[in-house]
């Protein structure tokens, strides 16, 4: 890792439920793969679970 660019915070919001239907968290909208990896992944990596993070929000948003 290159110095100034830090990695991502993890998504974690501590509401740790994993969704039966969907297979995501219902605080963080990770898998249980992504949320089990999340610290060995690299920066880029890190970046596009958050892409399909708010891809997911914005799918349960239009759901509900």
């Amino acid at each position: 890792m290159r110095p100034g660019r830090p990695k991502p915070a993890s998504p974690c919001n501590r509401i740790c439920v994993i969704d039966d239907k969907s297979g995501w968290c219902r605080g963080c909208h990770r898998t249980l793969a992504e949320i089990s990896h999340w610290e060995k992944y690299s920066r880029a990596e890190k970046f596009a679970v958050l892409k399909k993070i708010a891809l997911r929000k914005a799918a349960a948003a239009v759901e509900n």
